[in-house]
């Protein structure tokens, strides 16, 4: 599958939309977060585990809807592949460039509140880096500064400052999941396997 192809599954819109049609309240980009955090903890997580982390996050029993179960398994499939394939193409499920800078701050905030709440409930604590725990430390920074991005004012230094932030966020992730992974630069052979 390709990057781009990939990279769809992780539409912010997406998975609101999923959201509007389940009824659930939880943030998104929290649960991307989430997903991606656990992942660069280094601990596995099967597909079944995933689902059953989304339906605590999001307090729900079951799908209303089969696609909208399908949609979350992709986020899934495709933030693996993403972390695998050597490409560091991997973007956090945030708004997209063309809403309020503002919200995508918020929404910046929320990936970073969940990823570190994805690496703690791995449970893993493996020795880490002086780089990885600067990364930690700042992701904690950037999830505690969500009432600062709600004031977010529409400008070119607040625009500058955002993309540079989300690229940091981005290349972050995806060097604490190497830390713990062996990432592939063969494009084939990192391919997350596929479960449906």
């Amino acid at each position: 599958m390709s990057t781009d192809m990939l990279l769809d599954a992780l539409d912010f819109d997406l998975i609101a939309d999923v959201f509007v049609t389940e009824s659930i309240s939880a943030s998104p980009a929290e649960l991307h977060g989430q997903l991606c955090g656990y992942l660069a903890s280094g601990v596995g997580l099967p597909l079944e585990d995933w689902l059953t982390m989304v339906a605590e996050f999001c307090d729900i029993d079951g799908w209303k809807e089969e696609a909208s179960r399908a949609a979350i398994v992709e986020l899934y499939q495709s933030t693996i592949a993403l972390y695998q394939n050597g490409e560091y193409a991997l973007v956090p499920c945030m708004s997209d460039d063309d809403a309020p800078l503002s919200e995508r701050g918020t929404t910046l905030s929320q990936w970073a509140h969940g990823f570190l709440a994805g690496y703690g409930l791995s449970g893993h604590k493996p020795n880490l880096s002086d780089d990885a725990k600067q990364v930690l430390q700042d992701f904690a920074n950037i999830s505690a500064m969500q009432a600062d991005m709600q004031d977010l004012e529409e400008n070119n230094d607040n625009e500058t400052d955002l993309t540079e932030l989300v690229e940091y966020v981005r290349l972050s992730a995806m060097m604490l999941y190497s830390e713990h992974h062996s990432v592939s630069n063969d494009n084939d052979a990192g391919q997350a396997p596929l479960f449906h």
